[in-house]
């Protein structure tokens, strides 16, 4: 039998196994949230994307654990987060494949090029600005509580 990526026991309850996947993906996301948050480490944003997709397709899956109202709520704020990740994320790739686009492009075309670069950089920057507030308003917010109270860990949380 194949070992769990969550180190969950064979003879773990889908209620422990859904515990110990959404706690791992939970961390996971929010061990990305500084590099994410300072802009200079496109990995850490990435990262934190992957980790809030999983998370979300986690929480999917285990949705019938728990009460439908908190249930809501925390999906809602995973999906906000992951939501504005991708935004900053896919610019990010359209940048990186248009400048390697505009590399090898004939100089008659460069310039073009070099202005829809100019164009996506911008809207990666508005949407980097709108990530930042999406950190920070989930960070401030009682996320981590709400989502401990709904793993019955509350005692997990410490400010």
């Amino acid at each position: 039998m194949a070992k769990s990526a969550y180190d969950i026991a064979p003879n773990a309850t889908f209620t422990e196994a859904a515990h110990t996947s959404l706690r791992q993906q939970l961390e996971e996301m929010m061990s990305n949230l500084d590099g994410t948050r300072a802009g200079d480490d496109i990995e850490a944003l990435h990262d934190m994307r992957v980790a809030s997709r999983r998370l979300r397709a986690a929480l999917s899956v285990f949705a019938a654990a728990f009460p439908p109202k908190p249930f809501a709520v925390t999906e809602k704020e995973v999906s906000r987060v992951t939501d504005a990740l991708g935004a900053v994320r896919d610019a990010d790739v359209q940048i990186e494949f248009m400048q390697s686009v505009e590399e090898k492009a004939p100089e008659s075309e460069k310039v073009g090029l070099h202005a829809f670069v100019e164009h996506l950089q911008n809207g990666r920057n508005r949407e980097r600005i709108v990530l930042v507030k999406e950190l920070n308003r989930l960070e401030k917010s009682t996320f981590h509580k709400d989502f401990d109270t709904l793993l019955g860990e509350e005692e997990n949380y410490h400010g």
